[in-house]
């Protein structure tokens, strides 16, 4: 019975010790697999991160474009509506034939051009066509063309004369706007023989266009 039972022995302890090398083959096994799955887990964080980051920088940018468009849509959106409430009451003689085109304003003294500088280091020029008709209520139709301006003091007649014909050109300004003027005092009145003087024009106004350039 006693080389049964060493026979028996030997098998059980050849049983254990292959059991141990399976366990530990497990063991292996299953810790490369964690490795390899920890290392997918942290390229994909940092392929997600990374792709946040760019988005965050993209929306970052522009928002300085936006806020930048906006800046200018504010100065150019004032500049008109100076231009149209000086001319609606102050008519400006040169601009009633051909119809020629030129100032909405009479600029300060040295400058040549209607322009409207802000606070965000905008300038723009506002130029002005007007078609006249003194027998109707639309006595006075006029184009306001709304550009960006780098005229100052020093700039010649020349220049001014072609930043005019620039801005009034196809895609030239940013800003288009068309109003129409009754010089009419309510209640009618005989027909108008010439333009009316400061303090009895612009009786009404209507805004026909407001129509911005697409870049």
């Amino acid at each position: 019975m006693s080389p049964i039972v060493a026979n028996g022995s030997l098998t059980a302890r050849r049983g254990r010790r292959s059991s141990s090398r399976r366990r530990g083959t497990e063991l292996r096994t299953d810790a490369g697999a964690v490795i390899i799955l920890a290392l997918v887990y942290i390229v994909s964080i940092s392929l997600v991160v990374g792709a946040l980051a760019d988005w965050a920088m993209n929306d970052l940018n522009n928002t300085t474009k936006f806020q930048s468009a906006s800046s200018l849509d504010y100065a150019v959106t004032s500049a008109v509506q100076v231009a149209i409430q000086s001319i609606r009451y102050t008519p400006l003689m040169s601009q009633t034939a051909s119809p020629a085109i030129g100032e909405c304003w009479v600029p300060p003294s040295g400058l040549l051009v209607s322009q409207v500088s802000t606070v965000n280091n905008e300038t723009v020029a506002v130029w002005c066509t007007t078609v006249q008709n003194l027998a109707s209520a639309a006595t006075r139709v006029v184009t306001f063309y709304a550009c960006e301006s780098s005229l100052s003091s020093s700039s010649t007649s020349t220049q001014v004369s072609q930043a005019a014909t620039s801005c009034a050109g196809p895609k030239g300004d940013l800003l288009t706007a068309v109003v129409t003027f009754d010089d009419y005092p309510p209640g009618g009145s005989s027909p108008l023989s010439t333009t009316c003087t400061a303090g009895q024009c612009g009786q009404g106004a209507t805004t026909n266009q407001w129509v911005w350039t697409s870049s």
